[in-house]
């Protein structure tokens, strides 16, 4: 377009006597384009606006949302932003809607097209859906922060679906905040028909009583929304071939084991009967207490040197009670060993009394039994206790 115009330019010349040599050329180009002032804003703009639209972005990030360098970085890789004033006024709908300089960062650095949206017409229709629907200021600014993909989903297709099929298998709009409060991958309609939905079908399938499952769904949403359905129905299916009841909470929770470990079952349980324990054992402790399966070797290893290597227990002690592998050693395991020793050498407790009985017990109670039952014949026992506990159990060993 340009050219043609020259052209024509150079055409009335040359009708004026004034012939189309190269510095005329040259003259005729350089006044069309400076003495053009649309043009001028257009050659401006082609040559320097992708400089300083990143310049823009960068330091709008940063100072105005408050993005770290690295999250800075990382967002004006694919995003930039040509003018703030759409910015400025998603950022001011979002402080008026309750959310501070912290939930405001994690918004942006999670999703920085935000900023590109209109603020009536794409962000408050979602914040007043949900609100209507019963969630508070604080948990709404609690989940759009962990995920404000959710502002670009429609209320119509997408999040009221999601309420409606949450509700039918959890019961009550409480129940659904409380489990969305814990996964907002609860608010996407796609994830029920490709994850959700195929876990419990594997559950239900196998005997696991609906409240069993909506109790789980409740205290482990994101298991349901993101593990892989295939995998967790082969979880599902050797849990079940293990012998344990359906109708038992831990039915579930061998099911979430299994799959956390997937592979390393075997390495696990070859650890296990390195330190003492027979296939019966393994199998009897898992039954009880399916977690430990999940700990480190570092802390496996270092509970049975405590209780075998140390007191002198038998391996098999551990496979009838193995909650103990979950307790802490330094603030539970240690100090409560040390008093129990304590009162044995004392003679207040018998030998042949149940330690693992005794390191079961709530903190409220195990004071109540060992501590406080024995002020007069040992008044020094609270303030060691105390002492002990205080200190990690470091003065213990």
């Amino acid at each position: 377009m340009f050219r043609l115009l020259s052209e024509r330019l150079l055409l009335v010349k040359a009708r004026h006597g004034v012939g189309p040599s190269a510095s005329s050329s040259k003259s005729i180009n350089l006044w069309f384009f400076h003495g053009n002032s649309s043009l001028k804003s257009i050659s401006h703009s082609s040559e320097s606006t992708p400089t300083d639209s990143k310049s823009l972005t960068v330091s709008y990030l940063t100072s105005s949302c408050g993005l770290s360098p690295e999250a800075t970085l990382k967002a004006s890789k694919w995003f930039t932003l040509k003018t703030p004033k759409n910015a400025d006024l998603v950022l001011d709908f979002l402080r008026n809607h309750g959310f501070d300089h912290t939930h405001i960062a994690k918004v942006i650095t999670r999703s920085p097209r935000l900023l590109e949206f209109h603020p009536e017409r794409n962000l408050k229709p979602k914040m007043d859906f949900l609100t209507r629907y019963g969630f508070s200021g604080s948990q709404l600014m609690k989940i759009l922060s962990e995920d404000p993909m959710i502002f670009t989903r429609s209320p119509e297709r997408h999040i009221a679906p999601s309420l409606e099929i949450l509700k039918g298998i959890v019961g009550t709009k409480e129940d659904v905040i409380e489990a969305i409060n814990r996964s907002t991958y609860l608010l996407n309609s796609s994830v029920y028909k490709k994850r959700l939905m195929p876990k419990i079908s594997s559950l239900r399938d196998h005997g696991v009583p609906a409240s069993h499952v909506t109790n789980f769904l409740l205290m482990h949403p994101n298991m349901f929304c993101t593990w892989d359905p295939n995998r967790f129905r082969t979880s599902v299916v050797k849990v079940h071939g293990m012998g344990f009841n359906p109708l038992s909470t831990r039915f579930v929770e061998a099911v979430k084991t299994m799959y956390i470990i997937k592979s390393g079952w075997e390495e696990k349980s070859e650890l296990y009967m390195n330190l003492g324990w027979s296939e019966d054992d393994l199998l009897s402790a898992f039954k009880m207490h399916p977690t430990f399966m999940q700990y480190s070797e570092k802390k496996i290893k270092r509970v049975f040197k405590f209780f075998v290597g140390e007191l002198g227990w038998e391996p098999s002690s551990l496979s009838g009670c193995p909650v103990l592998l979950s307790h802490d050693m330094e603030k539970r395991i240690i100090p409560r060993c040390s008093l129990l020793q304590v009162l044995l050498s004392k003679g207040l407790i018998k030998k042949d009394m149940k330690w693992t009985s005794a390191l079961k017990l709530s903190e409220k109670r195990f004071l109540e039994r060992f501590v406080t039952k024995y002020e007069e014949e040992a008044p020094e026992l609270m303030r060691t206790y105390q002492y002990m506990t205080e200190s990690k159990g470091t003065k213990a060993t």
